[in-house]
């Protein structure tokens, strides 16, 4: 089965992206997602959550 990714806000907040997806993106969680994707060049949520820039928690 596979997750869909919804488009999200940019306001939504990192934190929420972890918990949602389980991953570990080792900035604060109060960071926005729209920060943080511009500041790894990613174009979107999905391309951030299958990069090698989100390490799976464990």
């Amino acid at each position: 089965m596979t997750k869909t990714i919804r488009k999200k806000r940019s306001d939504t907040k990192v934190g929420t992206i972890e918990k949602k997806y389980n991953i570990d993106l080792n900035v604060r969680s109060d960071m926005k997602l729209g920060s943080y994707l511009e500041r790894e060049g990613l174009p979107s949520l999905s391309k951030l959550v299958k990069s090698d820039k989100s390490s799976k928690k464990r």
